[in-house]
């Protein structure tokens, strides 16, 4: 009786649990109704890719995007590369209710003597005091898909990261705010009055998450800085400063408010894997505690991570294929999730590694939703993120953890050790 009880319970729990899922995976499609799965396939070349987002004023903001360079061909008779397509935007707004802020198409054409990359830059309304998404599409004429992009900003207030823009000496912008170079870089902002900035270096090693069906909190984050320094801004640009240590670097306009932009300093060669001693650690997710305790043991990372993957494979040319993969979702996470800490380290990128890219992907002001299989079938794996409300940046997500992957992520985890 007790064992047909708590069975019951059991089921009761995982019912409910699956019910508020739904729920949740509902509510990420409705908000933007667009499948994103396909910017999460690692290739750059075939993807619309987010060069730079800021903040013009309190009513517009600019964007820059790199169209896909990887569908075009020469045209036979004249060797030219022609780029041909639509571009097709709108501005979602988050203030009381969700709102359609702006939204327009444009036709792009473009042709060179080389495959080269082009770019187009817009400017939209986008007045201050609300959260955003630009959601855009580009189609190619005889390509059936279409190529997404959907970025989240924030004009909450004059604190956020897109106020804000890095620049080195060439005068170039960085992609965003994450260099893995000790290159002399400095703030840029379209605000010219004169403010002096506080920043915070913060150098940590975070830790890897455990598997998705393990309760894991996340601790409390420690404030105090490794170290601090003084920028001031004057005419919208700060000096040129060095990071030549790595970690995250956060500016305080107002040290009042935990807010302000970053700038991630990664390893030399991020993203892609440059150590042995990397290679060994990523294997955290498909080792058992004492299998990667004694792969730790080895004196010579590389031996490691050589006789981790030739025992589990058994043949060297299944290990050199199985490697080649493990390790290009490795440097994809890397590009797609990393933030306060690398990529693979974080909860998407760990699923990620193990099990793939998702068939569809939808995300929400609050949550990310991704699912394998077909979004109407109840047996597909779908997995849930939660957005973080983190200082330090808006590309933070947990996972909803549960019981309830136990099973499919060890089917996972074994298909990585044939």
């Amino acid at each position: 009786m007790r064992f047909f009880t708590l069975r019951v319970i059991l089921n009761l729990i995982l019912t409910s649990f699956l019910i508020v899922l739904y729920a949740a995976c509902n509510t990420a499609l409705n908000i933007t109704g667009m499948d994103i799965s396909s910017i999460y396939n690692g290739q750059n070349d075939n993807s619309l890719q987010l060069s730079q987002l800021y903040n013009l004023n309190d009513s517009m903001s600019t964007l820059r995007v790199i169209l896909p360079a990887g569908l075009i061909l020469p045209d036979p008779r004249t060797k030219k590369y022609s780029k041909k397509g639509l571009l097709k935007y709108e501005i979602i707004g988050a203030g009381k209710r969700i709102t359609l802020i702006d939204s327009a198409t444009f036709a792009i054409s473009d042709t060179s003597g080389s495959r080269s990359y082009i770019s187009h830059t817009w400017t939209f309304k986008a007045p201050s005091g609300m959260d955003y998404f630009v959601k855009a599409t580009y189609s190619v004429p005889d390509i059936a898909e279409d190529f997404p992009l959907l970025e989240y900003f924030s004009k909450m207030n004059r604190l956020s990261q897109s106020w804000y823009r890095f620049q080195n000496e060439s005068g170039e912008f960085l992609g965003g705010n994450i260099t893995a170079y000790a290159q002399p870089v400095r703030m840029v902002t379209e605000d010219t009055s004169s403010m002096k900035m506080l920043v915070k270096l913060y150098s940590r090693n975070f830790a890897t998450p455990l598997p998705p069906f393990v309760e894991q909190g996340r601790p409390p984050f420690d404030y105090s800085p490794d170290s601090t320094f003084y920028l001031e801004i004057k005419n919208g640009k700060t000096a040129f400063f060095n990071p030549v240590q790595t970690g995250f670097y956060f500016f305080q306009p107002d040290t009042a408010f935990e807010k302000g932009p970053s700038l991630f300093r990664m390893g030399t060669g991020f993203p892609k894997v440059t150590q042995h001693s990397q290679m060994r650690d990523a294997l955290q997710y498909i080792t058992s505690a004492k299998e990667f305790q004694k792969l730790k043991s080895y004196k010579i990372p590389k031996v490691a991570v050589d006789s981790f993957w030739i025992a589990n494979t058994g043949r060297e040319d299944l290990a050199t294929e199985f490697i080649r993969k493990y390790y290009s979702r490795f440097e994809s996470a890397n590009k797609l999730y990393s933030s306060y800490t690398d990529g693979w380290k974080t909860d998407r990128g760990m699923i990620y590694i193990v099990v793939g890219k998702p068939t569809q992907v939808f995300r929400s002001f609050e949550q990310e939703v991704w699912i394998y299989g077909d979004y109407d079938d109840p047996r597909a794996l779908k997995f849930y993120f939660n957005k973080v409300q983190n200082p330090f940046t808006s590309n933070d997500y947990v996972l909803i953890r549960n019981p309830y992957y136990k099973t499919s992520w060890y089917q996972n985890v074994q298909l990585w050790r044939r």
